[in-house]
This record gives structure tokens, C-alpha cells and sequence, in this order.
């Protein structure tokens, strides 16, 4: 019978020449919910790899930064209050999806502001990316809905978005 001596570093060094590094905790949510959405299939659980990743050293890897927040969201396994860091695009760092926290104004003129701004910023700087907010009142989803978002099944409870929006050439350039 063969056996082999694991080379741990000079197996994470070549899987980090392919972009894969060692999942966390959060990372193996994402790409197990990724999984299974792909597949139709369901996966062993993130609790599951993540302990035998403890014994082995080497069962969760991912690649991505982050994994794939926008599937966190759409999943519900993203967490508003308080984003796993691999659902977060840093500084600097690309970013794959936008979560609106909160738009609201007290007065008409403060709501007609926030309206202008979200509409301009999301087509001038996040148009190749998803966009998502929650509905949490009947005015919010009425906003929202004038700005081309809709409803969004099987996420956070309320959870409307939009897809990217494509921008005409003459703003694009």
C-alpha cells in the first residue's frame, strides 16, 4: 500500500498560484451554499468540513474575494449588523455585489435627495454589479421598485435587488 507525506505549505503555496487559499468558517458557508445551488445537490454541511479542515489541514479551500458575497445575500446567510469579512469588498479590493444598509429621509426634500443619489451612484459607480436593499416599509419598496429593483425570493425576509444595469456607451466612456 502507497502512502504520502503531505507537503501542507507547498500545497497551499501551488493552490495560491491558482488564487485558492484556506477557507474560514464563512467562506465554507458561501461556497458550500454556491455548491449547492450550482449542483441541485445537497452538500456535506460547513460544520462538517470545517471540522475535518481542523484534523486534515487541508479540506476547505475557496478561491474569490469574497467567496461570493452576492450568494450570501441571496441566501440569507449574509448578515447585515455584521458581515463576515469574506463578504465584505475591502479597499481597494474588487467588489462583486452592493447591500444598500439603509436609505430614508425624515422629509420629503431629505427622501427626494436619497432617491437622487442612490439612482446616480448606482449607475455611475455600481452598475456592472447586483444591487440589493431590504424592503422594510411600504414606502421603501415603492422606492425601490421606481428604481428598477424587485423582490427577491429565498434571502433575508424583505430582500429586493437588481441586476447589473447596463449604462449606454457615451456614459460608459
Amino acid at each position: 500500500m502507497s502512502v504520502v507525506r503531505i507537503d501542507h505549505a507547498g500545497l497551499a503555496r501551488r493552490a495560491g498560484e491558482f488564487g485558492f487559499r484556506r477557507a474560514i468558517y464563512a467562506d465554507l458557508v458561501a461556497g458550500l451554499g454556491l455548491a449547492e445551488q450550482l449542483t441541485g445537490q445537497a452538500m456535506a454541511t460547513p460544520a462538517s468540513i470545517h471540522w475535518i479542515d481542523g484534523l486534515t489541514g487541508m479540506a476547505g479551500w475557496v478561491t474569490g474575494e469574497p467567496v461570493d458575497g452576492v450568494a450570501a445575500v441571496r441566501d440569507g446567510s449574509f448578515v447585515p449588523a455584521w458581515p463576515a469579512l469574506a463578504h465584505l469588498a475591502c479597499e481597494g479590493e474588487d467588489c462583486a455585489g452592493v447591500y444598500i444598509g439603509v436609505y430614508a429621509g425624515a422629509t420629503k426634500e431629505a427622501r427626494r435627495r436619497v432617491m437622487m443619489a442612490a439612482g446616480v451612484t448606482r449607475v455611475e459607480f455600481f452598475a456592472p454589479v447586483p444591487c440589493f436593499a431590504r424592503g422594510a416599509t411600504e414606502d421603501g419598496k415603492r422606492s425601490m421598485a421606481s428604481l428598477g429593483f424587485s423582490p427577491v425570493e429565498g434571502g433575508l425576509p424583505d430582500l429586493w435587488g437588481q441586476e447589473p444595469v447596463a449604462v449606454p456607451q457615451e456614459q460608459a466612456a
